[in-house]
C-alpha cells in the first residue's frame, strides 16, 4: 500500500538524485528505481543486491543468481501493469543506449539514471510494474 504521503517523498528523491552521477553499485538504475519505490510504498526491491556489485558484469551475475533476470526481480515484488495504465510512481523496463535500464513515471515524464544523475529520459516501455 502506497504511503499517504507518497507524492512528496517520491518528488524529494527524484529531486535529491537529480545531481547524483552514475555508479555501479551505488546509484545505478534499478537502485534508483528501488529506492523511488521504497519511498512510495516501502517495499525495496534491491535490498538483496545492495552492497554485493561494483560493476556492470557484477550486477548482471546478482541479477542471474538471485532472480534470474531483471523482470523476474521486480515481479517478486510487484504486479505487472499493461502499458496503457502506467500510472505516476509506477516502474518500467526499457531498451536504454548501454541495455535493459529502469524508469520511474512522475510528472508525466519517464526518469532514469544518467552520468550526470537522473533526468527524463526518452523511452518506450517494454513492461511495468505497479509499485504499491
Amino acid at each position: 500500500m502506497r504511503y499517504q504521503d507518497w507524492t512528496t517523498r517520491l518528488h524529494d528523491v527524484i529531486k535529491a538524485a537529480q545531481g547524483r552521477p552514475f555508479s555501479w553499485g551505488e546509484f545505478d538504475c534499478c537502485l534508483f528505481a528501488a529506492d523511488c519505490s521504497a519511498a512510495v510504498c516501502g517495499v525495496d526491491p534491491a535490498a538483496q543486491y545492495r552492497g554485493k556489485y561494483t560493476t556492470e558484469a557484477g550486477a548482471k551475475r546478482q541479477l542471474k543468481k538471485q532472480h534470474g533476470s531483471l523482470e523476474a526481480a521486480w515481479d517478486a515484488c510487484f504486479q505487472r501493469v499493461s502499458l496503457a495504465f502506467v500510472q505516476r510512481g509506477d516502474v518500467v523496463l526499457y531498451d536504454a543506449p548501454n541495455g535493459r535500464s529502469m524508469a520511474v513515471f512522475w510528472a508525466g515524464d519517464f526518469w532514469s539514471t544518467t552520468d550526470d544523475g537522473v533526468t527524463r529520459v526518452e523511452c518506450e516501455p517494454l513492461a511495468a510494474w505497479r509499485v504499491e
